[in-house]
């Protein structure tokens, strides 16, 4: 669903051990319990990251107004990983070992650095899955991720859907362009997902650059390339900047190409006239439809426009959508794990838990059943594509497309 900005470690990094592996003891009658946040506020993933601690506390300041979790008030504790898969660590260690979080929000394209030192404490972490593979792989059963696990390898093969490569063939791309960040073995992998999603579809490979820097804007050289590719469609797998950098300069560059990113959805790009002439008739995949909203997503906006000081209104961008919806997910968690949850007990109930869709948000449900297996990936999902034309954006063709399970490789 979102195979955007992403990064992930070859090295899931060295763990560490600053605290004792959660011990199982129940919480007591009544008592708070912490919900750890990490996320990137500053650094060269905060363009898209930064405003998301208001989604997060928005959603637990509405669950509190309901009397919390089984009678348990929540509190939520924010950490900043600096865009530093090292910073990411210690903000892990420092909420397990000094904060006393039950569950982790970890909300970042960082999120790798402390994938190990969580599952090595017993500490459940939900998020999106978006910076790297750990997410479906064994041993970390411990992590929950509402969007499809597609760059998780399971059984010797990886799983996408051929929903991309459908929506290219509707708006007529034949000749196919992808960039990814080197740096990411994730956002490469989500580029090799686009072109086989296209192939199905006779849909040619002409430009493959997944080397670009992580927030990257240069793409001068790019642009020039595609067109003497003769491609008419582009993706890059990127945060906001990025996109809009790209999309500036394949205009620039005179190119008549269907360009379609997976990020950019948000107000951020409608409220700087600069920004929406750069991003003008691109499109973007988004997880949740605005245009209207259906009545679960006008509940969420509600929740915002009344919990978080900083939204002042329309399209939550990547980072405060995703952090509501993964802090949603961490208090299903909660509810499910009884009224004395534990570490344990959250991540036991919660794989059994076989369809979540955020109440209603999420245009297709996950599952959290049949970890490590193909089990994970629901055999059809489906996703929403939004056009930018002039000041606003328009959802093609008024519903999602949909597309089925397949498989695809990366290059060794």
């Amino acid at each position: 669903m979102l195979a955007a900005v992403t990064l992930v470690a070859a090295a899931c990094g060295s763990a560490g051990s600053a605290a004792q592996p959660a011990t199982g003891k129940q919480t007591p009658k009544n008592s708070p319990i912490v919900i750890g946040y990490i996320t990137s506020i500053t650094g060269n993933a905060s363009s898209t990251f930064a405003d998301g601690p208001g989604g997060a506390q928005a959603r637990v300041d509405l669950q509190n107004a309901h009397g919390g979790v089984n009678g348990h008030p929540l509190k939520l504790v924010v950490e900043d990983d600096q865009s530093s898969v090292s910073t990411d660590l210690t903000a892990a260690q420092d909420l397990v070992a000094n904060k006393h979080a039950m569950v982790v929000v970890n909300y970042s394209p960082y999120a790798f650095g402390s994938i190990r030192y969580l599952n090595q404490q017993g500490i459940p972490v939900v998020g999106s899955g978006f910076d790297g593979p750990e997410w479906g792989e064994e041993p970390y059963t411990n992590m929950f991720t509402w969007a499809l696990p597609s760059e998780s390898p399971v059984q010797g093969k990886l799983y996408t859907y051929t929903t991309l490569g459908k929506f290219l063939h509707e708006i007529g791309v034949t000749r196919y362009a992808g960039l990814g960040y080197g740096i990411s073995p994730s956002s490469k992998a989500s580029i090799y997902a686009a072109m086989t999603s296209a192939s199905k579809f006779g849909i040619k490979q002409c430009y493959l650059n997944n080397s670009v820097p992580f927030g990257g804007v240069d793409f001068t050289a790019d642009a020039l390339q595609i067109k003497n590719a003769g491609c008419n469609g582009v993706t890059g797998s990127f945060v906001d900047n990025s996109d809009i950098a790209l999309s500036a300069a394949v205009k620039q560059a005179g190119i008549d190409a269907k360009q379609v990113y997976f990020t950019g959805y948000d107000e951020d790009v409608l409220s700087s006239p600069s920004t929406r002439a750069a991003f003008d008739g691109s499109y973007a995949q988004a997880t949740v439809d605005f245009n209207p909203p259906n009545k679960a997503t006008q509940a969420m906006v509600a929740t915002l426009k009344k919990y978080d000081p900083s939204y002042k209104g329309g399209i939550p961008d990547f980072g405060l959508l995703g952090s509501y919806i993964s802090t949603d997910l961490a208090i299903k968690g909660l509810q499910l794990a009884g009224k004395n949850p534990t570490p344990a007990s959250f991540i036991s109930h919660l794989r059994k838990l076989g369809s979540y869709d955020a109440g209603g948000i999420l245009p297709s449900p996950v599952t959290f059943k049949g970890f490590g297996t193909p089990a994970m990936f629901p055999k059809t999902s489906c996703t929403y594509y939004e056009q930018l034309q002039g000041d606003h954006f328009v959802t093609f063709s008024g519903k999602p497309v949909c597309g089925t399970r397949i498989t695809y490789t990366t290059p060794s």
